[in-house]
């Protein structure tokens, strides 16, 4: 019997490639259908490769918690970090705690100039991240994020 999955992205091919894995269903009898005309011009193409587990809705969170789990799993086990560049990562957020638009700009200075900033005392951000404009919070490790 056909399948058919509706949906190229990271979600519908890696249906595919664990339904090939599985022996109940031919490969040959497995179809992937796309509807837009170019490359990654939908969620998987805009997301850019990241991956994570938790970051869901109550109602798909079991979903993308296994998806997550997948991936990871077929990292594991077919060397993703050397194939396809798997690596867990820290995902960050930063709320901005100024509101009178200072900047590099602002202040007459260039990008690169701001960039060579050290941050004081503070490991946890970028040296190019100006502490003046708040301070990032580390929303998920490791465990719970990673890149393609």
């Amino acid at each position: 019997m056909a399948t058919v999955i509706l949906g190229a992205g990271i979600i519908g091919t890696s249906t595919a490639f664990y339904l090939s894995q599985s022996g109940d269903t031919p490969p040959s009898d497995i179809h992937l259908v796309e509807s837009s005309p170019e490359l990654f011009a939908s969620a998987s193409g805009k997301a850019a490769g990241f991956l994570a587990r938790d970051w869901f809705s109550h109602a798909s969170s079991a979903l993308g918690a296994l998806s997550f789990d997948l991936h990871k799993e077929l990292a594991a086990k077919d060397n993703g970090h050397e194939k396809w560049g798997y690596c867990p990562s820290t995902a960050t957020s930063l709320a901005e705690t100024t509101t009178d638009g200072d900047d590099w700009l602002g202040e007459g200075i260039s990008r690169a100039k701001a960039a060579k900033r050290i941050a004081e005392n503070d490991d946890s951000r970028p040296i190019w991240l100006d502490a003046r404009h708040g301070k990032p919070d580390v929303i998920s490790d490791g465990d719970t994020t990673a890149q393609v």
